[in-house]
């Protein structure tokens, strides 16, 4: 099996890998900075510390975790490298030598924060997750990972690589749901741009397993379905990632009835339909977000519920079964797992 291609000379940099998965904390350290001006490096950390500036979730770490302030540097440090702040004599400032129209824009987007203990970090905007792309785009380890979704006979390296070749050309990647004992994710990626299988580089894996699809989901640059062993052309369990090329508006707006029956009612008048199949076959087919087709599948059930009707599945199924909860869709406070789709009359064209 052949390994994933990587930048080589990044690969040699000493402090070059970034484990900060929030992507809203370190936009957090990058505005706070900005309040201040400047700040000492100790008082920073100690800021952090007491939840100044919101952890990524309700604690830094665990106590139960050994070194729990490991994980307020590796913040601090992700913020530095990626330019967002820098250093000097134990002094903190933001930086704005490099994207200092993207940082403006962050900073303007949080002009009313308030940073207190007990304030949570909100949600990034639009115009913060356009800037935040193009500053992460920046980032070396960022492009090899997204030149993998892409056909590497067409696209010979990263070299020249933009950020509109990953979004128009870009096909999914299967992540391989198993996990080896002993390793910090799968090792094994499926790309569709090939067909083939290849190997992450151990140095990789925490990236691709978890930092990068975090980052580029709350980016809205790609999105995750689960590829379950019940219609996995392998009977294995995969986790598809594929870039995001259509709007949630733009695919709601499409007439989402006849999109599902030209899909699943080739042959039938009538079909009952595993919401998490029909989540992976549409997502794969349009590009667009699980969150689009949820709310597609919501709307046809309530305004249509004859031709478009969505089976309850039971509470105690659901606690055996937790796997799917996030294939399937919740309606009136109850999970629903399959989809009987009918076909429509062609009376009204």
């Amino acid at each position: 099996m052949q390994e994933l291609p990587i930048t080589q000379s990044i690969a040699k940099q000493k402090w070059s890998y970034i484990y900060a998965y929030n992507l809203r904390t370190l936009r957090d350290i990058l505005v706070y900075c900005s309040l201040k001006g400047e700040i000492k490096e100790e008082q920073l950390y100690d800021n952090m510390a007491k939840n100044i500036i919101s952890p990524p979730t309700k604690q830094w770490v665990s106590s139960a975790i050994k070194r729990k302030e490991r994980l307020r540097l590796e913040y601090i440090h992700a913020a530095e490298y990626l330019g967002l702040i820098k250093r000097k004599q134990k002094i903190i400032t933001p930086d704005f030598e490099h994207f200092e129209v993207e940082k403006k824009v962050v900073i303007e987007a949080n002009k009313n924060r308030v940073f207190k203990p007990s304030y949570a970090s909100p949600d990034l905007v639009d115009a913060e997750k356009w800037a935040l792309t193009n500053i992460l785009f920046d980032y070396g380890r960022v492009k090899d990972y997204l030149y993998w979704f892409l056909d590497f006979k067409k696209y010979k390296n990263v070299g020249g690589l933009k950020l509109s070749d990953f979004k128009n050309e870009g096909k999914p990647i299967f992540l391989l749901g198993k996990i080896i004992a002993g390793k910090k994710g799968s090792d094994t990626i499926k790309r569709g741009a090939d067909g083939k299988f290849w190997k992450i580089p151990e140095s990789y894996i925490r990236l691709a397993n978890s930092l990068f699809p975090g980052w580029f989901t709350e980016l809205g640059l790609i999105d995750k379905v689960s590829v379950f062993p019940e219609f996995s052309k392998d009977k294995t369990l995969w986790h598809m990632f594929y870039p995001v090329k259509l709007s949630n508006d733009d695919f709601l707006n499409k007439d989402i009835g006849k999109l599902l029956e030209e899909l699943f009612l080739k042959d039938t008048d009538k079909k009952s339909i595993w919401l998490p199949q029909l989540i992976y076959v549409v997502a794969l087919k349009y590009g667009c977000t699980t969150t689009a087709i949820k709310r597609a599948l919501e709307k046809l059930y309530k305004e249509d519920y004859e031709h478009y009707y969505l089976e309850r599945t039971s509470l105690s199924l659901m606690k055996r079964h937790r796997q799917y909860e996030g294939s399937y869709v919740k309606v009136d406070g109850f999970y629903r797992s399959s989809l009987v789709l009918t076909r429509r009359s062609n009376k009204n064209g």
